[in-house]
């Protein structure tokens, strides 16, 4: 039987600016994508029955997952009618602002383009993608990327080294849907300036890179969720620089190499969240 194991692996965007509300209800934005080592693994093999399950009880396994629509998005390509076992098992926390749903999609439809010999270029895998989500075209490729659009346009940027990452997730849920609401309802935000970190990562500028991060999303979403406040300040009183993730909750800060074992003792005692400490990701590889 045929198995094929893919990595779904978690992303920050080390910018994130807001820039527009579309016509069809999405928003544009200007972002610096980068995965991280914190991951889900997903299992694909053939089976008797058509099955999705997952680690998290209560997660649901149904069409509402990014993982049902990705398979269903490939049904058409597939030449036989042999079922299929997906299994997700997670480690990503859900609602994180860390992609942890489009990651799962996108290991989906890169594994069932394996698993079923389908042929499909990156570029296709992209476009069927971005029909899913927003986020899923970078999961598919990851690394380290500038994304425009609703982030489905990207360009690649050289990789960062392997730095490490504190992720602090707070027992906390943030809606994009609703932290994209909050946009609209100001007249402005506070510029990012995007550019100033594409230049930081090109030169792997550690501190012209923690010092220019941005993301409209914390002031729209820290007033509302006192509890982002706090994994900031647990990451500020350790002398890093934390950004939120996405839409949050999530915040993480890049460490100094040199500081990654103070940092993940520090990190053992903080209480009421869940920390990690990881790296940043150079690329997506699957597992045959």
């Amino acid at each position: 039987m045929t198995k094929i194991v893919e990595t779904g692996y978690g992303k920050i965007n080390l910018a994130l600016a807001i820039t527009g509300r579309r016509s069809d209800g999405y928003h544009d934005i200007d972002t610096v994508f980068q995965s991280i080592g914190l991951c889900d693994t997903v299992t694909l093999q053939d089976a008797d029955e058509w099955q999705l399950t997952c680690s998290v009880p209560g997660l649901a396994c149904d069409e509402t997952n990014l993982a049902y629509k990705a398979w269903q998005a490939l049904c058409p390509y597939k030449k036989d009618n042999q079922p299929v076992a997906i299994h997700i098992e997670k480690n990503i926390p859900i609602a994180a602002g860390l992609a942890g749903g489009s990651t799962d999609c996108a290991a989906v439809l890169r594994g069932l383009n394996r698993l079923w010999g389908l042929g499909l270029s990156q570029a296709d895998l992209c476009h069927i993608g971005t029909g899913l989500g927003a986020d899923v075209p970078f999961c598919i490729c990851g690394g380290t990327m500038r994304g425009t659009g609703i982030g489905e346009e990207l360009r690649e940027l050289p990789p960062l080294p392997d730095w490490p990452v504190v992720i602090v997730h707070p027992h906390a849920a943030v809606q994009t849907k609703k932290a994209y609401a909050l946009f609209d309802s100001r007249e402005r935000t506070k510029p990012i300036d995007v550019d100033a970190v594409e230049r930081a990562v090109c030169r792997s500028d550690f501190q012209a890179l923690t010092a220019s991060m941005g993301n409209t999303f914390e002031e729209l979403v820290i007033p509302d969720v006192p509890e982002v406040a706090r994994c900031q300040q647990l990451l500020s009183s350790s002398g890093l620089r934390p950004l939120m993730a996405g839409s949050g909750p999530t915040v993480f800060a890049l460490v100094p190499p040199e500081r990654e074992g103070e940092i993940r003792r520090q990190a053992a005692s903080w209480r009421d969240v869940d920390a990690y400490v990881t790296k940043v990701v150079k690329r997506v590889e699957g597992e045959a």
